[in-house]
């Protein structure tokens, strides 16, 4: 059992980041993806390419060394905030050409919660009408969000009743989000879920919950990938 000092968690986003320490700075051999030059042919990139450049990115933007707890109650020695990374567009694009990949034929609709996929759910849609696939997006909204304004509709988008979807998410982490992201598809719109795709599974869990729930789950990276030793205390 380690005696590093567990310091809890702060109430202010921007305070965490000052006092984490960004991982790749440490080891100084993640390689640099964040100066890109546009290049045409990025549009053909590969599965593999894209991934490593993804994980990449990750580990220079997303991954710090600072003690919190996941819901299961484990303590781990890194952070992860993957906002920065897929909200730029390259991040965005590689996390699409990845979810694009692994994607199901039969899936209609991408989208799920919020905070955790619509950006990346519109960046999917619009890489796949570039590649010519028909593919459109839905957003779920959180339950203390959901019924104050317009039309107060829980779900967004053009999803129709019996759709086969694909949850995205951006970091799985015990699958509570995901799993209440399911139930309002399936009792508002009656939705299939084909499955669900998460750009970073932080493996607390959310693997098996997801699997006795009978829901197929792919994630692009894991937390193991992106840190270069064990993160758990």
């Amino acid at each position: 059992m380690s005696n590093k000092k567990y310091h809890g968690k702060f109430n202010n986003r921007s305070q965490k980041h000052r006092s984490a320490k960004p991982i790749s700075k440490q080891s100084g051999s993640t390689q640099s993806f964040t100066k890109l030059k546009f290049d045409s042919n990025l549009l053909n990139i590969s599965y593999e390419d894209a991934k490593a450049r993804l994980q990449a990115l990750l580990q220079e933007k997303a991954v710090f060394e600072y003690d919190s707890v996941l819901p299961s109650g484990r303590i781990t020695s890194h952070y992860l905030d993957t906002k920065e990374t897929l909200l730029s567009s390259y991040g965005a694009f590689l996390a699409s050409v990845c979810i694009l990949h692994n994607l199901k034929d039969e899936v209609e609709f991408v989208g799920g919660a919020l905070m955790q996929a619509y950006p990346l759910s519109q960046a999917i849609c619009q890489l796949a009408l570039v590649r010519g696939q028909e593919l459109d997006s839905f957003m779920v909204r959180e339950s203390s969000a959901a019924r104050r304004k317009g039309l107060s509709k829980w779900i967004e988008g053009p999803l129709r009743p019996g759709a086969k979807v694909c949850i995205v998410h951006d970091e799985v982490i015990d699958g509570t989000k995901v799993i209440e992201a399911i139930r309002m598809l399936q009792d508002e719109a009656d939705a299939q879920i084909v499955q669900v795709i998460g750009v970073v599974d932080r493996m607390d869990g959310a693997r098996s919950r997801l699997q006795d729930y009978g829901v197929d789950f792919t994630s692009i990276v894991n937390m193991d990938e992106l840190v270069r030793e064990d993160a758990l205390i």
